[in-house]
């Protein structure tokens, strides 16, 4: 199909910026991610490797110029995201997506089996209007990661 010269997938490339004639990085995967043990994402700003030091978590980017790790949500029935925030270690931030999809209710897997049981106890208002519903999905997502940084440090300083 040709629309004035040019083809639908070279438009959508100039609309997405990404080479759609490209081969996926080897950590989309499938067959590699279940062979390493690790929560393969996508895309990862690390070309793709899946060694221990550069795993990546679910709904986790490294940020190299800040050196930090970031997240962000997008509720099922919305457009816009929640910016769930910028994070020291990828652990912490996929603690804050796992908030994410707790108070989201995404029927997608968490990083890690315990995040559920955790959050019930800080509930959220259903009827909220959106910015005050993103607000505290922000919030209890800082709050998450905030919790993990304090419990590896107990557990450092205990041993």
């Amino acid at each position: 199909m040709r629309l004035h010269g040019s083809s639908v997938l070279e438009i959508n490339y100039k609309l997405r910026n990404i080479d759609l004639n490209k081969e996926p990085p080897p950590a989309w995967d499938t067959d590699e991610c279940a062979s390493s043990g690790s929560s393969c994402t996508g895309g990862s700003n690390n070309g793709g490797s899946l060694d221990s030091s550069t795993a990546q978590f679910r709904g986790v980017r490294h940020r190299r110029e800040l050196n930090k790790w970031v997240t962000e949500i997008r509720p099922t029935s919305m457009k816009r995201k929640i910016w769930l925030g910028t994070y020291e270690t990828p652990q912490e931030a996929a603690r804050a997506y796992d908030a994410g999809i707790f108070y989201t209710k995404k029927k997608i897997p968490y990083n890690f089996e315990d995040s559920p049981h955790q959050l019930r106890n800080h509930p959220i208002p259903t009827e909220l209007p959106w910015e005050n519903f993103a607000a505290l999905v922000k919030q209890r997502a800082t709050s998450a990661a905030k919790r993990h940084r304090a419990n590896v440090q107990d557990q450092a300083t205990a041993q």
